[in-house]
């Protein structure tokens, strides 16, 4: 989610234990809850949560940007949820697809997904397989620009059947993670009895895109004030409704672009719990006595920084991208910038994924000499006072962009600043708001000329991602998903990743398909489209008398099972 993401993106990790559930759950019981309940759950009560950033859209697949998928878990049920562990667990489908029911054909092609009789909408409509078909193809239509098609572009058709109840996906290809295509309040299917009437290109400009007037989560709109707050509320036709869910009577969510804000409302009490929060405030969030810090072992997250590939120097000398890899001193972007809250990681799979992570891949040392050596076999040359190399009319002089107000970032950047002038390269700092920044900074592709970097340009960006419930990763580069297609902000396309995205979106024996991961590392350890910079420990706050507060280890996590939220004597 891509703080998103790529990267909801996002985006995309499925570990063997989800694996597992795959292969030997054919029962059609509710869904459990995704975390144990902490003592006796009391109902009632409104939960405030301060969120870092405003959110761009809260149509499920027309944002990548982490707090808008927030929103999107409260008021917006999946046909598959993940838990706090990673697990994916029927929401409004009765059972997960396997070879041993029936509902998965052995080449991967053939997907069919029953869903529960007698879902509504929260007014009052059915809520049946229609609105599953009506979703794919909006998603898939070139006038709705979704944030992620991968999966989605493989349908060649989907039939529903008589009684409204199962749809099934034919697909013109295997694909292995097509359920994380279906899987958390960002990808939930939308009603098709309220946007049909509505332009696909006009979805997004809708009065919907921030104030959703038709739900299907644990709660609905209750007030929306962009810029202020967004408070949902109990949706009395949530299909869990009869167990007692949710616990809270709202939960408001209020915009605090401000990490100073955010911590002075979490001394004052103000608040139950806030989440991505400034890691170079970790001791002053140790000493409040009534919250306590939390961070999920299990994260998929990671950072990175991506290049421009309409860059002419960028996109053109992969010497240059080569070097600044080599030039990179992680381990004090780690303990300078991250106060330790994060873990070395050089490609995109973080250690939790099981098939996508590699052990032993061939990271880059870092070598500010070797990576001189390297910038002067290719011609470029120090020229000015300042040390900074050309190539006759050519400077390497970038744009660093990244989200604005993070004060660790803003240490990133410093370093990485001080990083690429050791080796003669400038970096211009530039950043935006995040509704600026995942919208058309990056998406539109506009990028400096080579002779100096350009305000408002976007040439090398930096941002958290996650992949969520699959370790398939095209999403983020395969040749198809350039903007508005999908989430490929790089522009960057190498048909021999393309056939490798396809080998391993065809193969469910983890040993195999880690072996088609490797040779997709060695590709981007080669090539560098981008750099990782490492794998971030994501922290947040709730309060000691709430309960069942556990973000999960993708990208828009925090409200992960935000129905299980409870209060003590349901006062919040």
């Amino acid at each position: 989610m891509l703080k998103r993401p790529p990267l909801r993106t996002l985006m995309i990790a499925f570990s063997l234990a989800a694996a597992l559930i795959l292969l030997l759950s054919a029962c059609s019981a509710p869904a459990p809850g995704s975390t144990p309940t902490t003592g006796n759950a009391v109902k009632g009560g409104t939960w405030t949560d301060d969120l870092f950033e405003e959110p761009n859209s809260l149509i499920p697949n027309g944002s990548s940007e982490t707090f808008a998928v927030m929103i999107d878990q409260a008021i917006y049920t999946p046909l598959f949820y993940g838990d706090s562990q990673g697990t994916l667990h029927p929401g409004l489908a009765t059972r997960m697809p396997t070879t041993a029911n029936g509902d998965l054909s052995t080449d991967l092609k053939t997907w069919k997904f029953h869903l529960r009789p007698g879902l509504k909408w929260s007014d009052g409509q059915p809520l049946d397989a229609r609105d599953v078909d009506f979703t794919w193809k909006l998603w898939t239509n070139p006038r709705f620009p979704a944030y992620n098609t991968t999966g989605l572009n493989l349908i060649t058709s989907a039939d529903v059947s008589s009684d409204n109840l199962t749809i099934t996906f034919h697909l013109k290809s295997g694909f292995q993670p097509f359920l994380s295509v279906w899987s958390d309040g960002g990808f939930a299917p939308i009603a098709a009895h309220h946007f049909s009437s509505i332009a696909p290109d006009k979805v997004l400009t809708s009065s919907d895109n921030l104030n959703p007037s038709v739900a299907s989560g644990p709660f609905m709109m209750l007030d929306s004030k962009p810029g202020d707050h967004y408070t949902v509320k109990r949706n009395p036709n949530y299909y869990r409704a009869s167990e007692g869910l949710p616990y809270l009577d709202q939960v408001v969510f209020r915009v605090v672009t401000s990490q100073n804000t955010i911590l002075k409302d979490l001394q004052a009490g103000k608040v139950d719990s806030s989440w991505f929060l400034d890691v170079t405030k970790t001791i002053d969030y140790q000493r409040l006595t009534s919250y306590k810090l939390t961070s999920n072992p299990q994260s998929t997250n990671y950072e990175a920084m991506y290049f421009n590939f309409h860059n002419p120097i960028l996109g053109k000398d992969p010497t240059v991208r080569k070097a600044m890899a080599m030039a990179i001193d992680h381990r004090a972007l780690i303990d300078t910038a991250r106060h330790g809250q994060a873990s070395p990681l050089c490609t995109d799979h973080a250690a939790s994924l099981n098939p996508g992570y590699q052990r032993d891949a061939p990271c880059p040392k870092f070598d500010p000499a070797a990576a001189n050596a390297l910038l002067d076999q290719d011609g470029w040359t120090k020229k000015d006072a300042n040390g900074y190399r050309y190539k006759g009319n050519e400077k390497l002089d970038f744009q660093y962009s990244t989200t604005a107000n993070n004060l660790w970032r803003a240490e990133d950047e410093l370093i990485l600043q001080q990083n690429f002038k050791a080796i003669g390269i400038k970096l211009e700092i530039q950043n935006y708001p995040a509704s600026t920044f995942y919208g058309f900074f990056l998406t539109g592709g506009h990028a400096s000329p080579a002779t100096r970097a350009v305000a408002g340009k976007y040439d090398i960006a930096e941002f958290e991602n996650s992949l969520t419930y699959d370790a398939d990763d095209s999403s983020v580069f395969a040749c198809n998903q350039f903007p508005p297609a999908g989430f490929n902000i790089a522009f960057y396309c190498n048909p021999n990743l393309d056939k490798l995205y396809l080998q391993e979106q065809q193969i469910s024996d983890p040993l195999a398909r880690q072996q088609a991961f490797n040779q997709i590392h060695q590709i981007y350890l080669m090539d560098y489209p981008f750099i990782v910079l490492y794998s971030p420990s994501d922290i947040g706050m709730h309060k000691l008398t709430v309960h069942n507060y556990n973000p999960g280890p993708e990208g828009a996590s925090e409200t992960v099972n935000i129905w299980e939220w409870w209060c003590d004597q349901g006062q919040c």
